[in-house]
């Protein structure tokens, strides 16, 4: 689905290498000894010792991109184009990958809404806890250029508190993706990691 799908992301040269280096640093990650080891002991010890996320591997994790894989980001990105998804919540970005992939819907989405004669803004609310990440993720976004970093805006901290804050939050949320499991800090909890959608009015205290 990778090879044919890219074809399918209306992006510029520019963040088409820049998404090829980073899903490439993302699969080296992976694919190394220690993060299969890693994974092997964070496994073993979920369902054979019922062991919480122990805070050492929040250290172990803090510099690994833990990024969705390519042909699932692509996915998100024509899912959100086929849904015009103007409006979306990424909670927990680590170091942006698929975040680019949602910007890009976003301001296309926006684009096509005004050529419609349509008045639309847009934009891909993205939380990270840990700030070296978001600071990294950043720079990421404005190598993108305008194609990506003016449709996104980065909440840095615990999502429990900055999804509460709702100012700049847009009352309709086209979609949202969440890690699967979150610990006590708001932080991915599991290895295994999925995506969910949703359509309906913000809420933050619901």
């Amino acid at each position: 689905m990778a090879g044919t799908a890219t074809w399918a992301i209306e992006a510029s040269p520019r963040v088409h290498e820049l998404l090829k280096h980073l899903h490439t640093a993302s699969a080296s990650q992976e694919k190394s000894l220690s993060q299969v080891w890693f994974y092997l002991k964070t496994i073993i010890g979920f369902y054979i010792r019922k062991a919480a996320w122990p805070k050492a591997a929040d250290d172990h994790m803090r510099h690994k991109f833990v990024s969705l894989e390519q042909d699932k980001c692509q996915f998100m990105y024509l899912l959100a184009r086929s849904l015009g998804a103007k409006n979306i919540i990424k909670a927990g970005t680590s170091f942006g990958v698929s975040t680019i992939y949602l910007a890009l819907a976003v301001g296309q989405n926006a684009r096509d809404a005004r050529v419609m004669g349509m008045r639309a803004t847009g934009k891909v609310v993205a939380t990270e806890k840990e700030a070296t990440k978001a600071a990294k993720t950043m720079d990421y976004w404005m190598q993108a250029g305008d194609e990506v970093e003016p449709w996104i805006e980065m909440r840095e901290g615990d999502l429990r508190e900055t999804l509460q804050v709702t100012e700049g939050m847009p009352e309709h949320v086209d979609m949202l993706l969440l890690d699967r499991n979150l610990d006590s800090d708001g932080a991915a909890g599991h290895p295994e990691r999925s995506a969910a959608t949703v359509q309906g009015s913000y809420d933050p205290g619901g």
